[in-house]
């Protein structure tokens, strides 16, 4: 039996992003998977008005701004039907995509159930205590806990301290079957703000916002999947021979030429070894 996939993206790029316009090769891409593919839809869940190419030939929705992408991914959830065995995968707009053949690669690992989620390049794990306060309330001076920013309904998952591997909303692979049980994504339920560094400057809370839904999530993951159900696409941050995510809209970051390759087990890499473009020279 062939499962259903859809494909949900977190549209705010479009085709504007790494400083150019009219950039629609990964929307023109996804277009052609949509229409070729009866057991793929390609569902745009956006957080502003999309442009006219992906109005006229996606099935999209307009969210509020709120909870970047994982928020507008779990929003999402609540607005398209599903079956258990579905294969979902979330992914940014603002992606360079090397080889799409990442969707049958992800369904062929997923398929048997001993791996629930995949994400694209390694991410940096983290130990949580739910009940400390979570770095964003330093920034924001409120004295929040992690599980303060949890949706009422899930907050009895979060009690104990939990060794988090972490998968970035950039890209994930799963089941709707996984994300049900988990009852779904966690993310910041607030407008993005402003904090103040130490030297009295102000800055946009994009980073703390994002990586506490992070690893909200990576607890949930860690904790309901269990540490062998995760595999990744790659050891190299943001990298894999597939895709690669860019940072708001940009392909190359500064911080590229510094970031080595995680030294993790085989075992977690989606094919257990390196490629070759992963390994430092």
């Amino acid at each position: 039996m062939k499962h259903n996939s859809k494909i949900i993206v977190c549209g705010w790029w479009f085709d504007k992003f790494d400083n150019k316009e009219n950039q629609t090769d990964f929307i023109d891409q996804l277009k052609y998977i949509n229409d070729s593919n009866e057991n793929i839809e390609v569902f745009w869940a956006c957080h502003k008005e999309p442009i006219d190419l992906i109005k006229d030939n996606f099935k999209w929705k307009l969210y509020e701004n709120v909870g970047l992408e994982w928020g507008v991914y779990n929003k999402a959830f609540n607005d398209l039907e599903f079956e258990d065995d579905d294969f979902v995968f979330c992914i940014q707009d603002d992606m360079v995509i090397k080889d799409w053949g990442f969707i049958e690669v992800c369904q062929k690992h997923l398929v048997n159930d001993e791996i629930k989620i995949i994400g694209n390049g390694f991410n940096y794990p983290y130990d949580m205590n739910p009940l400390e306060e979570a770095r964003l309330s330093y920034w924001l001076k409120t004295n929040d806990r992690w599980v303060d920013y949890v949706r009422p309904e899930n907050q009895h998952m979060f009690k104990e301290k939990v060794q988090c591997l972490s998968i970035r909303g950039s890209f994930l692979a799963t089941r709707w079957k996984h994300i049900k049980l988990i009852n779904g994504f966690e993310y910041v339920n607030a407008p993005l703000s402003n904090g103040i560094k130490e030297d009295g400057t102000e800055f946009v809370l994009i980073d703390p916002f994002g990586n506490t839904s992070l690893y909200l999530n990576a607890y949930k993951f860690s904790k309901y999947f269990g540490r062998e159900s995760f595999k990744w696409l790659s050891n190299t941050y943001r990298k894999s021979k597939w895709m690669t995510e860019c940072g708001r809209g940009n392909v190359d970051l500064p911080q590229d030429a510094e970031t080595a390759p995680f030294n993790i087990p085989q075992e977690f890499l989606i094919d257990g070894y390196e490629y070759e473009e992963d390994k430092r020279t």
